[in-house]
């Protein structure tokens, strides 16, 4: 068999190829053709050892079926150059054999071939390995991702992640996350929907720079459990626009203490004539008379009588 050229070799049909011994092929695998390759039996494939696994040309490896790849031993697998495969290919690697490949073999896949992967291939890889391909993630396999991949990201890489990435976290991923890497989080690539669903752990987590780079839209989107949840520390720091950007419905949902926290400046002056409504008499009676003094004439003539009433006997 060894006497055979590469002519004669590429004339032997699979079923001939199948009837050497394996070591027989393995000395003739330059000679073998993609056809040839895609035809060998499982038994053949793992009598390669590693080195010609290693060596197999772009051609052959490119001609090898999803059984053959995924019938390979581990040694031979590990051995394989996944680079070679091409994106079909990795769509339908077995959750074995992509929990099998190597964590070198995993950060070689390029761009096309990271997007091949499913939601259970990335789910069976590990967390770092996940992590040194993220930025080849498309947002639907960021979306796909388990709370342990979430959390094994680590706040750099968290920090590093694409605005479509960001806005492809489900409500589940992003209340899941802990809370460094919550604060680690872009939270300005959120989309309203995203900022709508955390829940009052994960707003209360949000750190006073996330909350201070909140668009008045997101900050309009919070639910007033959750602008209740951030605290008298960041509630003292919103913006005039931001505080402009509160519902009556916020504004109501607010603790006595915590509305007491609005500035004088930024806050409560700020406050739009329809989230006066939100505002009780106990709020107001909580109030100093410097925070008192600090609504405008504006926001005066709106109030109801209840409410102008108990600001009356404020700053009596």
């Amino acid at each position: 068999m060894s006497a055979f050229n590469a002519t004669q070799v590429g004339a032997l049909s699979a079923k001939q190829l199948n009837a050497l011994t394996a070591s027989e092929v393995q000395g003739q695998i330059a000679n073998v053709t993609a056809g040839q390759i895609a035809g060998l039996d499982s038994t053949h494939l793992n009598g390669l050892d590693t080195t010609t696994v290693a060596a197999l040309t772009t051609t052959q490896v490119t001609a090898l079926t999803a059984a053959q790849i995924n019938s390979l031993s581990s040694t031979n697998l590990d051995a394989l150059d996944v680079t070679k495969l091409s994106a079909g290919q990795v769509a339908t690697l077995s959750t074995t054999a992509a929990s099998g490949l190597t964590t070198t073999q995993v950060s070689t896949l390029n761009t096309a071939q990271v997007a091949a992967l499913t939601t259970a291939h990335l789910n069976a890889l590990t967390p770092g390995e996940v992590q040194g391909q993220i930025a080849k993630l498309t947002a639907n396999e960021v979306a796909s991702l388990n709370s342990t991949h979430i959390n094994g990201l680590d706040t750099t890489t968290i920090g590093a992640l694409a605005a479509t990435q960001v806005k492809a976290l489900t409500s589940s991923q992003l209340n899941a996350m802990s809370v460094t890497d919550l604060m680690a989080l872009v939270v300005a690539n959120l989309a309203s929907s995203q900022v709508a669903a955390l829940s009052t752990t994960a707003a209360s987590n949000l750190s006073a720079t996330q909350v201070s780079g909140l668009s008045t839209t997101q900050v309009a989107a919070l639910t007033a459990a959750d602008v209740n949840a951030l605290g008298t520390s960041k509630l003292a720091t919103l913006t005039a626009p931001q505080a402009g950007a509160l519902t009556a419905q916020q504004i109501a949902g607010l603790t006595t203490t915590n509305f007491a926290a609005l500035s004088i400046t930024t806050g409560i002056p700020a406050l739009s004539n329809t989230a006066i409504a939100g505002i009780s008499t106990a709020d107001i009676a909580a109030l100093t008379t410097t925070q008192g003094n600090a609504f405008t004439d504006a926001q005066i003539n709106v109030m109801s009588n209840a409410q102008a009433d108990a600001l009356a006997r404020l700053l009596a």
